[in-house]
């Protein structure tokens, strides 16, 4: 499929809706000329505030017109289509078609959306009570902001950020400059420069279960995640900076988006296997933690291989590939969550040759055991976790 007719017509952009009291209640109709190829499969809507760089992606299948829904008032967002066949095959952009969203917000080009902190944020997550309770998210849980509740490989803030929608898995942004990762290891400074090079923005804890920079850095004393969010002057959210802190790293590497990534610890035998569309942003991935069947067997009792995989907590679009060396017999594979303190099992486990492979969507602390075991607490911690400070690393 040559995919070209498309882009030789207009697309229109029409049907201007503002739904008043709404923050980012502006609707726009976007209509296109249909592509005639046979097998063609359907078509992608992309848009953003920059011209020709598009942070929002939309698929809306075989149509010719889409709403675009939650843009932010004040703003001129630019609009292009894609076309795709049925192998999955996707054309350039077509022309570009632009409207501006009438409101008092001053467009920024390197800010799709501007938080407003004067809306009620009880959790000070990022994302107004008035958004999270028309979501059916917890307007006083924090840690609900870095969940994927329609499971598009995005996270509820991110998606917020971008003015695309948490519970529409079909709508999700193309790009993600909110959600910034670091990974450490105990007793390791780490340094927020990365994210406040002048010192000008604020770095505030996200609860009160973690401490207080010091400057512009931390030096972690436990395992687990730490969030904070940073703020400008107007204390409006430019980042949120997930630290993954681990006992020791034994092998780091930063995952591109578009790249294939293959990250392994030859010492262990641990291997992370991302695909291309795995993350719409670039990420430091490790592998840490790492405590072989005899020693875990005196630490837990079982002959289990314990070990992260960080950032903890990170949501996958595509999942990874995980791959361990284990001889033992009937090997199953658990991965523990933060939220409920327990060790779930993970289902698509296989055993050959004496490495053990599994699929997950989301990294963290991973175990491999023998035997069947059902999903159990994790008996005061269980390393890192997603989203969730964890006071220590005892298993």
């Amino acid at each position: 499929m040559k995919l070209t007719k498309i882009f030789t017509t207009m697309i229109f952009v029409a049907a201007l809706v503002v739904m008043a009291g709404f923050a980012y209640g502006a609707t726009v109709r976007v209509n296109w000329n249909a592509n005639s190829e046979s097998d063609l499969g359907g078509y992608k809507v992309y848009y953003g505030t920059r011209s020709g760089t598009y942070a929002n992606v939309l698929d809306v299948g075989n149509t010719t017109g889409a709403d675009i829904s939650s843009l932010a008032n004040g703003y001129t967002y630019y609009f292009a289509v894609t076309a795709y066949d049925v192998s999955g095959n996707e054309s350039a952009f077509s022309n570009e078609a632009s409207i501006l969203i009438p409101g008092d917000a001053v467009n920024d080009p390197d800010d799709p959306i501007a938080p407003d902190p004067s809306l009620p944020d009880s959790d000070m997550d990022g994302i107004p009570d008035y958004y999270e309770d028309l979501w059916g998210f917890d307007s006083v849980n924090p840690l609900d902001s870095l969940m994927d509740d329609d499971g598009d490989g995005v996270v509820n803030l991110v998606e917020y950020m971008a003015g695309t929608s948490p519970v529409d898995p079909n709508h999700y942004p193309y790009a993600d400059n909110v959600l910034k990762d670091v990974i450490g290891e105990v007793g390791e400074v780490i340094d927020f420069s990365s994210v406040n090079p002048d010192g000008r923005y604020s770095i505030v804890p996200l609860t009160d279960a973690f401490p207080a920079p010091a400057g512009n850095s931390i030096t972690p004393q436990a395992t687990g995640a730490y969030l904070y969010n940073v703020l400008d002057e107007d204390s409006a959210l430019v980042y949120r900076v997930r630290v993954s802190v681990t006992e020791q790293l034994t092998v780091i590497g930063d995952y591109e988006p578009g790249s294939f990534m293959e990250l392994a610890d030859q010492m262990f035998g641990i291997k992370i296997d991302l695909p291309a569309n795995a993350l719409i942003r670039i990420v430091p991935i490790g592998i840490g933690n790492v405590i072989p069947e005899a020693i875990s067997a005196v630490e837990t009792g079982d002959d289990a291989l314990l070990f992260d995989i960080l950032p903890f907590g990170l949501v996958l679009t595509e999942p990874a590939v995980i791959t361990v060396d284990y001889d033992k017999p009937n090997p199953t594979v658990q991965r523990y969550d933060a939220t409920d303190d327990t060790w779930v099992k993970v289902g698509d486990a296989t055993a050959a040759d004496g490495k053990v492979s599994f699929s997950t969507d989301e990294l963290g602390t991973f175990k491999v055991v023998s035997g069947e075991q059902d999903d159990a607490p994790a008996g005061g911690g269980g390393g890192g976790g997603g989203g969730c400070f964890i006071q220590t690393a005892g298993f």
